[in-house]
């Protein structure tokens, strides 16, 4: 190895090339703090080395190539950094290696912070597991608002409340102010649900953080003006005017037209809690469809007497059947109940059909059969029960497990007439031979 050393940049420079590799060191006389030296290749290139000692042994760290941006002082200098690792009994090779691994967790954690479209599919997926129903539509109402504005890999922690002003200032510009609201909540609800995520032990197995520390969506303006308590509902004539011409408009199936049917004929029940419920959620002898816990809105379990005008809409319902364990199956696939979203279609075309009525859409059914009971002297307390409201008196959440089966009964048997003018009968018959799964 050839012992030619240097003092300048420009020397090094020079440094000739062999057609061997060589190293070449700089002039010094100082002991013990390691040297600055050049590897000159077999071809010329020319790169800065550092060379030190350690219990006797010669190390190396091999530095940038020479060059104009790295000339002697810089290479200098950061041999300086390393001597002084070796006055004090270290490694300077070990410390550069723990730094590198300090950079590369750094960057794991940096990408295992997550986007958006993670923290949107996580925040619906706990929706999912939480028995929340709407967790499809929540999720859709997000892809479809927020993703013009902002990309689905963008890194959740790094959304500001100017990203998502846009997002919602659209919507307002194109009427759709309460869904505005809807959407509004739903980026809350999501980033509250981020800022727990990474210390809830429940999530831990996912690799995903999201590094959060504020909800940018919650400093955003609520849109107060838009909330307003529901007031429409529909008058007893429009009522049966509705039920008599629903079926006849174009586009509108007879599954949607029994689903409005049983609807009214049962006093105004949630239509998901309608769709979702299966054939062996119905006692036919005994004429009760059981809205179970795992459909309900409110997780408790619902026992409703079924009129007469009910059980023929379900016999309608049963001849029709295919071979699917719900009442309403889903068109192209019978293993899933059909979705409220049709039942929602097929009520805008019946207003585009009939612009001369009274505007309505699908939770209006319940008010109006709610509103329509009253005027019948059925007291409020059976109304709500009949409807399944959560009633959240001390009594009535943990001592009441009386299923007020009869007074439901009376009351719907009185709805029916009053819908139908028809005093009920007893429909004979045996209503057990069923075609499902």
């Amino acid at each position: 190895m050839t012992t030619v050393t240097f003092k300048t940049h420009n020397q090094v420079i020079g440094l000739k090339v062999t057609g061997k590799r060589y190293e070449s060191y700089r002039a010094s006389s100082e002991r013990g703090k390691g040297r600055l030296g050049v590897e000159v290749s077999s071809t010329g290139t020319k790169r800065w080395i550092y060379r030190y000692y350690i219990n006797g042994k010669r190390q190396f760290i091999r530095m940038g190539l020479v060059s104009d941006n790295f000339v002697m002082t810089i290479a200098q200098s950061k041999c300086d950094e390393f001597a002084e690792i070796v006055a004090r009994g270290g490694d300077p090779k070990k410390v550069l290696q723990e730094l590198e691994q300090e950079k590369e967790e750094a960057r794991q954690a940096e990408a295992m912070k997550g986007s958006i479209k993670q923290l949107f599919r996580a925040y619906t997926d706990r929706m999912k597991t939480d028995g929340k129903r709407t967790y499809e539509a929540v999720l859709k109402s997000l892809e479809k608002e927020v993703y013009p504005f902002i990309q689905p890999q963008s890194k959740a922690k790094d959304i500001l409340p100017t990203d998502i002003v846009p997002v919602l200032s659209s919507m307002i510009q194109r009427g759709a102010v309460v869904q505005s609201n809807r959407v509004r909540s739903y980026i809350v609800a999501a980033f509250n649900f981020g800022l727990k995520h990474d210390l809830n032990p429940a999530q831990a197995h996912t690799g995903v953080k999201f590094g959060l520390t504020t909800n940018p969506a919650q400093v955003i303006a609520k849109q107060s003006s838009a909330e307003k308590v529901g007031e429409n509902w529909l008058a007893l004539n429009e009522v049966k005017e509705l039920l008599n011409t629903f079926h006849t408009v174009n586009r509108v199936g007879p599954m949607v037209s029994d689903l409005l049917a049983l609807c009214f004929h049962t006093g105004g029940q949630r239509p998901y809690e309608l769709v979702a419920s299966r054939w062996e959620s119905i006692n036919w002898q005994e004429k009760t469809l059981l809205i179970t816990g795992e459909v309900s809105k409110n997780k408790r379990s619902h026992l409703i007497p079924l009129t007469d005008s009910a059980i023929k809409v379900l016999k309608a319902l049963q001849g029709e059947a295919t071979i699917s364990p719900f009442i309403f199956p889903r068109k192209n696939d019978s293993n899933q109940h059909l979705r409220t979203d049709s039942f929602s279609k097929a009520i805008m075309r019946y207003r585009e059909a009939n612009p001369e009525t009274k505007a309505f859409v699908a939770r209006d059914i319940r008010r109006t059969c709610k509103t329509l009971m009253g005027e019948l002297g059925i007291s409020k307390e059976l109304r709500d029960r009949l409807q399944n409201h959560a009633l959240n008196d001390v009594s009535s959440k943990h001592y009441d497990r009386y299923s007020y089966l009869s007074e439901k009964r009376e009351a719907l048997r009185k709805w029916e007439v009053r819908l139908t003018g028809i005093e009920a009968k007893i429909i004979e018959g045996n209503f057990g031979e069923q075609k499902h799964g």
